[in-house]
C-alpha cells in the first residue's frame, strides 16, 4: 500500500496500531485527531456498563437520536455530524493524498451510513466491522463524490492464525 499521510484517533490502541503499521507506509504519524475517535461518552468515559445504567439509565441511542450518552458526552446525530465533518476536512486538507487514519468501528459505521445515505435509525440492517478490517473510501472533488472501495477488508490477517 503506498500512502502520503498517516493519521489516528488519539485513544491509545489507534495510537499502537499506527505506530505498527507507520514503518510498512514508510510514514510518521502526522496528526492524532479526536474527531477520528468513537462516540465521546463524557462523563461515563471508564465506566462499567452496569455502573453506566444505575447512574444514568438505558436507553436506544437510535431511537433517541438527539440525547447525549453522558453529560458532556454525544448524541447518536451529534456523532453523525461529527464523522462526516470530518471526512470533509480530511478529503479537503488533503486532497489528491492518499491518506490513512487509525479510528475505530464506530468511525467506519457511521462513514458508511452518511456517505451511503444509510438512515440512522431502523435500516433493517446493523454494520460490524471487526478490529483490524480495512475500510476504503476514495474521494473525487471535481464531483464531490465518495466510492466505496472496499468495506472490513482483513484478507492482510490471512495466515497469521496459529494453526490447531
Amino acid at each position: 500500500m503506498r500512502a502520503d499521510v498517516l493519521l489516528a484517533s488519539v485513544l491509545p490502541r489507534a495510537i499502537e496500531t499506527a505506530s505498527i503499521i507507520a514503518p510498512g507506509l514508510g510514514l510518521e504519524i502526522s496528526g492524532r485527531d479526536c474527531d477520528l475517535c468513537e462516540l465521546h461518552t463524557g462523563e461515563a468515559d471508564g465506566l462499567t456498563w452496569s455502573e453506566y445504567a444505575a447512574r444514568y439509565g438505558s436507553f436506544d441511542m437510535e431511537a433517541e437520536p438527539d440525547r447525549a450518552f453522558a453529560p458532556s458526552g454525544e448524541s447518536w446525530n451529534g456523532f453523525h455530524e461529527r464523522v462526516q465533518r470530518t471526512l470533509e476536512r480530511v478529503a479537503r486538507d488533503y486532497a489528491g493524498q492518499t491518506v490513512v487514519a487509525v479510528c475505530h468501528a464506530g468511525v467506519i459505521m457511521v462513514s458508511m451510513r452518511v456517505l451511503l445515505g444509510i438512515p440512522y435509525a431502523g435500516a433493517g440492517a446493523r454494520l460490524r466491522p471487526t478490529n483490524t478490517g480495512l475500510t476504503e473510501w476514495e474521494h473525487d472533488a471535481s464531483l464531490g463524490r465518495w466510492t466505496l472501495h472496499a468495506f472490513n477488508d482483513a484478507s492482510h490477517l490471512l495466515g497469521l492464525a496459529p494453526d490447531g
